[in-house]
C-alpha cells in the first residue's frame, strides 16, 4: 500500500523537477524594455501601490485595449516588494508554470480515472507523458519567458483549477464544488480573455465521462457558464474598442472570407508547431495588409485542410483522437483569426499554452495504450524519448532567445536574412 501511494507521487514530483530545471536559466533574463514590457509591466497601475483607488482602477479600467486585472495585480505585488527586479518577475513566471504543470497533471489524472476509458494501471503514466510534453514544449516558452505574456499563465492556473473542481462536482455532486468552479472561472477570465472557452470544455468533459449531451442536467450545469462567457466576450470587445480596435469600432478589418482563409492557415500552423516545432519566432506578421489581396499561396490552406480531414476521417472515430483534437480546437477557437480581434501577429506561440495538452494526449495515448510487439515498442519509445529531448533542448534555446531585447530581435534579423527578398535598411 505504501509503495502504491509513493508511486502515485513519483510522476508529479518528476514533472515539477523537470519544469524547474528547464526554466532555471530564465532567472538570468531581463525585462524587455522595447517589447511591450515597458508599458504592459511598467505602468502607472503597477507603481500605484496597494491603495483602494488603484486597486479599483485596475479592476474597472481598460488599458491599451486589454483587460487582465488579475495579471496586473501580480505585477503590482511584485513591484511593491521587489521593484522592477527581473529576477523576481521571472521567478514568479517560472513558479506559475510549475504550478500549472502540477495542476494539469492532477486534473488529467482525475479525468481519466472518472472516465474509465483507460486501464487504471496506465492512468499515471499516460497523464505523466501528456503533461511532460506540455512542460517542455518550446511553444510554451513565450508564455513563461515574456513577462508581458504572464496573463496566459494566470488564466491557465485558474482554468485548470476550475476544471478540477468541476470534476469534483461531477464525482461528489456537492454544490460547493460548482460554486468553486464558477469562482475560479471568473478569476481565470480576469487573468486573460482566452478563458471564455470554458463552457465548451465543460461539454467535452461531460462527453468524455460518457454523459449524454442531450440530458437536461448537463445543460442546467453549463448554461450559466455560457451566459458568463457571453458577458466576458462583451467585456473583451469593449476593452478593444477603447483603443479603436475590434468589432465595435469602424476600424479597417479583413473581410470575412479572408479571415476564413487565415483561420485555415492559422490552424495548420498551430498544428504543425504543436507536433514539430521549428523556426519559432516572437513575431509572425500577417502575410498581407488589410485591403490588399491575399497571396495566392494562402488559398492552398483551405484545400489542404479538407484533404487532411478526408484522409483521416476513418480514424477520427477513435475516442482518444477525437478527444485530443476537440480539446485542441476548443482552446484555439478564438485565436484563429476567424473572429475579428485586435492583434498584430497572425499567430502567436503563447496561444498554444493550454491547447498543447490535446496534442500531447494523442501522442502519449498511442504510445502507451496501443498494443505492439517488443521490438516495435522499443523503437517507438526510443523515438518518443528523442522527441521529448528535442523539445527540451529547443526550449532551452528559446529561453536564451528571450534573454533581452537584443537577443530577441537578433533572432528576427537572422530569420529575415534567410529570405530571398531581404534587403537591409540603409543607415
Amino acid at each position: 500500500m505504501k509503495y502504491t501511494r509513493l508511486k502515485n507521487y513519483i510522476y508529479p514530483v518528476l514533472l515539477l523537477f523537470v519544469g524547474v530545471i528547464l526554466y532555471l536559466p530564465l532567472l538570468k533574463n531581463q525585462l524587455l524594455d522595447f517589447w511591450d514590457d515597458q508599458w504592459a509591466v511598467m505602468n502607472e497601475y503597477t507603481e500605484g501601490g496597494f491603495h483602494l483607488h488603484n486597486l479599483w482602477r485596475i479592476l474597472t479600467e481598460f488599458y491599451h485595449g486589454q483587460y487582465a486585472p488579475l495579471n496586473e495585480y501580480l505585477y503590482l505585488a511584485l513591484y511593491e516588494f521587489f521593484g522592477y527586479n527581473p529576477f523576481h518577475f521571472h521567478l514568479a513566471s517560472m513558479l506559475l508554470h510549475v504550478a500549472n504543470i502540477g495542476l494539469a497533471y492532477a486534473t488529467l489524472r482525475k479525468l481519466l480515472i472518472l472516465s474509465g476509458r483507460v486501464d487504471r494501471k496506465n492512468v499515471n503514466i499516460l497523464s505523466f507523458l501528456t503533461i511532460l510534453i506540455f512542460a517542455v514544449h518550446p511553444c510554451n516558452v513565450e508564455s513563461v519567458a515574456w513577462m508581458s505574456a504572464s496573463k496566459v499563465l494566470v488564466y491557465a492556473l485558474f482554468y485548470f483549477g476550475a476544471t478540477y473542481t468541476f470534476l469534483l462536482y461531477i464525482e461528489k455532486r456537492k454544490s460547493i464544488y460548482y460554486v468553486w468552479t464558477a469562482l475560479l472561472y471568473v478569476l481565470s477570465f480576469l487573468g486573460k480573455d482566452q478563458a471564455v472557452t470554458f463552457p465548451l470544455w465543460m461539454l467535452l468533459v461531460y462527453w468524455f465521462l460518457n454523459f449524454k449531451l442531450t440530458d437536461k442536467p448537463v445543460w442546467k450545469t453549463t448554461i450559466p457558464f455560457f451566459v458568463l462567457s457571453l458577458v466576458f466576450g462583451i467585456v473583451t470587445m469593449l476593452s478593444q474598442s477603447v483603443s479603436g480596435q475590434g468589432v465595435l469600432t469602424d476600424a479597417p478589418a479583413y473581410p470575412l472570407w479572408q479571415r476564413g482563409v487565415y483561420g485555415c492557415y492559422s490552424l495548420m500552423e498551430y498544428l504543425s508547431k504543436s507536433l514539430f516545432p521549428f523556426k519559432l519566432s516572437y513575431l509572425y506578421p500577417f502575410p498581407s495588409a488589410i485591403g490588399d489581396p491575399l497571396p495566392q499561396w494562402l488559398l492552398l490552406y483551405p484545400a489542404l485542410l479538407i484533404v487532411i480531414v478526408v484522409c483521416l476521417w476513418k480514424f477520427l472515430s477513435h475516442w482518444a483522437l477525437k478527444f485530443g483534437l476537440l480539446f485542441f480546437l476548443i482552446h484555439m477557437a478564438i485565436v484563429l483569426n476567424v473572429v475579428e480581434l485586435s492583434r498584430f501577429s497572425i499567430i502567436a506561440d503563447r496561444y498554444l499554452y493550454v491547447a498543447l495538452m490535446g496534442i500531447g494526449f494523442i501522442t502519449a495515448y498511442f504510445l502507451i495504450c496501443q498494443k505492439m510487439k517488443p521490438p516495435g515498442k522499443i523503437a517507438v519509445c526510443t523515438l518518443f524519448a528523442c522527441y521529448v529531448l528535442y523539445l527540451g533542448i529547443y526550449s532551452g534555446m528559446r529561453i536564451h532567445a528571450w534573454h533581452d531585447t537584443d537577443t530577441l530581435k537578433k533572432e528576427m534579423r537572422d530569420l529575415l536574412k534567410q529570405r530571398d527578398d531581404y534587403k537591409p535598411q540603409e543607415q
